[in-house]
């Protein structure tokens, strides 16, 4: 009976007697350069792994816009699509869809003993540059919590949607120029697609939303916009229009504009000089739980976010064994070298 261990050390590893796996490493530290690294997607938080000197897959979407992003080319990433199985020593990983946002990967671990399932950050719902997470079958899974707290059930998307655009519209009909300031990965290309989609406004989006938008559009991704770098955009940007452009960007805009956000956060942020609205990339509680369930699994392990309290729920409610992922010692992973 091969020994599978299973938890934290710089991210979720998994262990097994000739495969070391490493998913989303939050540092290179603690990487050897014989195991395998997965990237589930392609926000900053999730992608320290494309730096390390260790085998590393993701997919093809997430490599663009990590390139796009950092404007550095990877020539040592293996892009794996989905569905593609890749063999790690005695693991067999299935590559399956997230729903976060373009290219995210859920991880089908399959082992000697045992199938062991990686969310990563998943979405559960249908949006508009995504479909919905694969819903997978698995004896053990280790999840996401981000939003594992009951208050965290988001309103219908569909209906969010019409909230936005009908704010938009008004402060349009008065002259402001509606701002969004979001992240420029993800939930920046489905606002620009929304407005696309249900109003004739024009679009500007900041550079470094551009060069995530470019990406997505290479993946067959359709977004309308001007650069706001570029002679049109700069000219637009006087007028009346949608900005999409994100926190950190430095823009300096002209002209009456109010600024709104979209984060599955707004549901607690106090009513200040800005519109927040309730539009998540990841699971919400409810999604959450149901997710739990489907996948049959009978042992859980919990991170990120209401990791206690999610675990808790699900123990209660389903009778299953839930925890949050553990943390593993150097010696617990075998021959894991820092590089």
């Amino acid at each position: 009976m091969i020994d599978i261990k299973v938890g934290w050390q710089s991210g979720v590893a998994v262990s097994a007697k000739e495969a070391k796996v490493i998913l989303d490493p939050t540092s290179g530290r603690r990487v050897g350069k014989n195991a395998y690294v997965l990237v589930s997607h392609a926000h900053a938080d999730h992608t320290y792994g494309l730096g390390t000197k260790a085998r590393k897959y993701a997919a093809p979407e997430t490599i663009a816009i990590y390139e796009e992003v950092s404007r550095k080319r990877l020539g040592d990433v293996v892009p794996v699509k989905l569905g593609q199985r890749i063999r790690a020593g005695d693991i067999n990983i299935i590559p399956l869809n997230a729903g976060h946002m373009l290219g995210s990967t859920q991880f089908l671990l399959e082992t000697p003993e045992k199938t062991i399932l990686y969310t990563g950050d998943i979405n559960c719902v249908d949006t508009l540059t995504t479909e919905s997470a694969h819903q997978g079958k698995c004896d053990e899974l280790i999840m996401e919590a981000t939003y594992g707290d009951p208050f965290y059930v988001f309103p219908n998307r569909q209906k969010v949607y019409a909230r936005i655009v009908e704010w938009a519209a008004a402060q349009a009909r008065n002259g402001k120029a509606p701002i969004f300031q979001v992240y420029a990965a993800g939930k920046a290309q489905e606002i620009v697609r929304l407005f696309n989609l249900y109003t004739t406004l024009p679009v500007i989006a900041s550079p470094s939303v551009s060069r995530v938008n470019e990406a997505h559009t290479r993946f067959g991704i359709k977004l309308k916009y001007d650069d706001a770098s570029g002679r049109e955009g700069s000219e637009l940007v006087r007028g009346v229009h949608v900005f999409v452009t994100t926190y950190r960007d430095a823009m300096t805009f002209s002209g009456k504009s109010s600024r709104a956000v979209a984060t599955g956060w707004a549901l607690r942020m106090p009513s200040r000089n800005f519109a927040a609205f309730p539009l998540s990339s990841h699971a919400d509680f409810r999604q959450l739980a149901s997710y739990v369930k489907a996948t049959g699994a009978r042992k859980i392990y919990v991170y990120t976010g209401y990791a206690d309290i999610f675990s808790e729920y699900l123990r209660k409610q389903l009778s299953v064994d839930a925890r949050p992922l553990p943390a593993l010692a150097q010696t617990e992973l075998y021959d894991f070298q820092i590089s």
